[in-house]
Order: structure tokens, then sequence, then C-alpha cells
């Protein structure tokens, strides 16, 4: 990681945690992202009860037209329609949207930036883990190149 990148990375990272800790939030994913329009990067925060609210409404949305399709017969229409099974990931729904948002320069995005958003990331993994009653649950996030959550990681044991 280039030390201007790991320094940036490290203060937003910083900055979001000092946040999470004063909203006593307890955390159950943690996402780091880039936001590829606007040139920013932050996180977002969600919660085991928010994520369980959004996963039930997904749910929910998705059964009237996975019902539709296949009474329609129409499997392939059917399988656009599926249950989520886990959680939300959806990070515009998540508890704390763009905590800790900052501005990046285009001369930071080069081929090592989003793995050094991983690094940055795991490297504060511990810390994000006390902001969790259930740290075995946790799950940390990190936007990739192609997608707004790229790559998703459960905690060492």
């Amino acid at each position: 990681m280039t030390s201007r990148n790991q320094a940036y990375f490290d203060a937003v990272l910083k900055a979001a945690i000092a946040e999470v800790k004063s909203k006593k939030i307890s955390v159950f994913t943690f996402a780091f992202y880039h936001d590829h329009e606007s040139g920013a990067v932050s996180v977002c925060v969600d919660t085991e009860e928010n994520s369980a609210r959004i996963v039930h409404s997904m749910n929910k949305y998705n059964l009237r037209h996975f019902q539709k399709a296949v009474a329609a017969g129409n499997l392939q229409q059917a399988s656009f329609w599926q249950a989520n099974v886990g959680r939300s990931l959806s990070l515009g729904d998540f508890v704390m949207v763009n905590v800790a948002r900052a501005d990046i320069e285009e001369l930071m995005i080069d081929k090592q930036f989003h793995l050094s958003m991983v690094q940055a990331l795991v490297h504060v993994q511990d810390e994000i883990a006390t902001l969790s009653s259930n740290p075995e649950l946790l799950l940390l996030a990190c936007s990739s190149e192609n997608s707004e959550v790229g790559y998703v990681w459960s905690l060492p044991e």
C-alpha cells in the first residue's frame, strides 16, 4: 500500500470508527465504500436489526414477482426474484451511510487502490470487532474496482 493511500484510508476509517463509537451502535456489517461516481470513499455501517428488516422487506417484494413468474411457467424470470437468505448488503439502506465520507484525488486511484482499501480495513478489523455485540456475526465489506460490495469477510476466530 502506498504511504499516501495508507494514511488517507487510515484517517477515513479512524474517523468512522470514532463516529460509530459515539453513536453506541452494535456493528453487524461494516463496509468501506468507494463511490466510483462521485470520487469519494466512505464507511457504511449496519445493525443486525436493520439488516433483518431490510431482508424481510426485500423478500416480501421479491416473493410477489417470484410467484408471478412461477404462475406464468417462467423459471428463468423466477430465478431473478429469489429470496435473500443472508443479510442486506445494500449500503444505501444501512443505518449509517457515508460515515467519514471524503473526496479522493484521481492520482490516488491506481492498480493498488482497492487492495489498499481492503488492507486498511483488515488493519482495523479487531478494533471494529469491539463495536459489535456479536463479533462472531460481524461481516466486513469493501468495494472492488467494479462493485459497490466486491469483497466480504468475517473475522478470524
